[in-house]
């Protein structure tokens, strides 16, 4: 963290996020960076908040009639918008759009898996108000930045468990770990990687497969971090499989040759994970005992690189006040 950049936002810059959802609480640890850094005064809104998922919010909850939040809009600076476009925030009568015509900056970000008429209309809106466009997923819009999802990884949570601590703990079981933030069956392809898991531990007595569903999201990081293997099913290697990385637990995921590409020239080095077909093998070479592995957390470092977020973000409030002037 020593390293990251430091910047001061003397003009006062005021960035304004809306989301809506703030998975994991993404850009609510981002945002404290960047007002920590003095890189911009940045504020987040999430507009379908679940309290079940227990992220960290900032602003979720309307108390006051609005009065703040509108209070935000009128004087941001920066506008940036998570899996939203202008119109899809019609709040006091579409004053989002108005601002961003009358000179407030514009940056749009792509988390989820998009249909064709969206990403157009991604592209429509970038290109008539001249905002840029980032994503999480590869490949997902074109000529979109790419950059691994926001992680705090100097945070207790994302990283690896001490020296010693599986070999001081009690259970004698290898933990194949799976985890949704809803239901299960919504997830089919990571439902059928946990059925093989299942199979394959009849022939295994001490491996037990675990799948927390709709849990927290610190339940889910304390718990998987203890364990020895991670199923990723279906949608890359994402934020599950970066978290897992970073924690040191190898991961079971399916990667496009594009996406293997695509993460491989974000890192500097090919990600390393387990192949879907490998999943029984892997499974039968864990080893109870075994450490942390270093070399994972090193790859999701260097692929969740927290200046990278930051370098982004000072181009952002650099080019409003560019607009202002």
């Amino acid at each position: 963290m020593a390293a990251l950049t430091r910047a001061r936002y003397e003009d006062g810059v005021r960035l304004v996020v809306l989301a809506r959802q703030d998975v994991a609480g993404s850009w609510f640890h981002l945002s404290a960076l960047l007002r920590q850094r003095g890189i911009a005064d940045a504020r987040v809104v999430t507009l379908a908040h679940e309290p079940t998922h227990g992220w960290p919010v900032d602003i979720a909850d309307v108390f006051d009639g609005g009065q703040e939040l509108e209070y935000l809009m009128r004087t941001a600076d920066a506008f940036h918008l998570v899996d939203l476009l202008p119109d899809d925030v019609p709040l006091f009568d579409g004053l989002l759009a108005r601002r961003c015509d009358g000179g407030a900056s514009l940056s749009l970000q792509v988390d989820e898996r998009s249909t064709p008429g969206h990403v157009r209309e991604v592209e429509r809106v970038a290109n008539e108000r001249g905002a840029s466009v980032v994503t999480t997923r590869p490949h997902v819009v074109p000529n979109a930045e790419f950059l691994a999802p926001f992680i705090p990884l100097w945070r207790a949570s994302w990283m690896p468990t001490c020296p010693g601590a599986r070999a001081r703990a009690r259970s004698a079981e290898r933990i194949v770990f799976a985890s949704t933030p809803g239901r299960l069956r919504d997830r089919p392809r990571l439902e059928a990687l946990v059925e093989r898991a299942e199979l394959a531990s009849r022939e295994l007595p001490d491996v037990r497969v675990e799948v927390l569903a709709g849990k927290p999201h610190g339940q889910v990081l304390q718990r998987r971090r203890r364990g020895h293997l991670t199923l990723v099913g279906g949608n890359g290697l994402g934020r599950t499989g970066l978290e897992s990385l970073a924690q040191g637990v190898p991961v079971v995921a399916e990667l496009s040759a594009a996406e293997h590409e695509a993460w491989s020239e974000l890192a500097g080095a090919a990600p390393p994970v387990i192949d879907v077909f490998a999943l029984e093998a892997a499974m039968d070479g864990l080893d109870r005992c075994i450490e942390p592995d270093p070399a994972l957390r090193r790859w999701a470092e260097a692929a969740a690189d927290p200046n990278r977020w930051l370098a982004r973000c000072s181009a952002w409030c650099a080019q409003s006040s560019r607009r202002a002037a």
